[in-house]
């Protein structure tokens, strides 16, 4: 039989997921995965919603694994956009499958990410803050999250609204850095209140995305390191 690349614990068990397209094995237990983008993509694939298709060379869109800027090393998942509509919405989606089939999970997210977006700074001669407006959201679906007409197929919310399938983690400013935006900083977003509470398909399958929604009217260059979902059995 093949081996799993990841290591089982009878409690609890952590998924290193490196490049690896396994399925979790889950029971009882919760399960941790993680992954880290200095390993590659890992299934994960970028979308962008919330903004008029006919003018998307407006939007400035790009997304995919890149160098990280100055002053850090390895690579990330580059997810950046202009908010021309005021609304646009980026973010990484992943199908996760071998979870115990239409089950209820309690699913927690913890991520880190680079932002350019100090605190306490306004756009110039634009609406809303490069950091505070720019909010951090966690959802699931029970099929791929996708554009759909103008909005995403899923009930998201809106900026730094809650959706009933998505909630606000936080937001992207950072300490220590400069208005400019020219200055990358590190940041962890982990709001366990904020945790989501889904049922798996009969396949034992749910789609998770992770991304930002905002309300800040400028450009949002942002760079995912890592992710990690924590689904605990109800």
């Amino acid at each position: 039989m093949k081996l799993p690349c990841w290591l089982l614990l009878p409690l609890c068990s952590t998924l290193f997921l490196t490049g690896c397209d396994h399925e979790i094995k889950s029971g009882d237990h919760t399960d941790v995965i993680s992954f880290d983008f200095r390993h590659g993509s890992q299934n994960w694939t970028a979308g962008f919603s919330d903004y008029l298709l006919k003018h998307a060379p407006l939007y400035e869109l790009e997304s995919g694994l890149r160098d990280l800027p100055a002053g850090f090393q390895g690579t990330g998942f580059m997810l950046s956009g202009h908010n021309r509509s005021a609304d646009l919405f980026m973010f990484l989606k992943r199908k996760i499958s071998g979870l115990s089939p239409s089950s209820r999970y309690r699913v927690e997210l913890k991520v880190t990410f680079l932002s350019p977006a100090s605190k306490d700074c306004v756009g110039v001669g634009i609406g809303g803050s490069p950091g505070e407006s720019v909010w951090l959201k966690f959802g699931y679906a029970d099929k791929e999250p996708q554009q759909d007409g103008f909005t995403l197929n899923v009930p998201k919310g809106d900026q730094s609204q809650d959706g009933t399938q998505a909630k606000v983690q936080g937001n992207i400013a950072t300490d220590a850095g400069k208005c400019d935006n020219t200055v990358y900083r590190a940041k962890t977003l982990k709001n366990t209140e904020k945790a989501l509470e889904l049922t798996t398909d009969a396949q034992g399958s749910v789609w998770l995305f992770v991304g930002t929604d905002s309300g800040f009217e400028g450009k949002t260059t942002l760079y995912y390191q890592q992710i990690e979902v924590k689904f605990t059995p109800r």
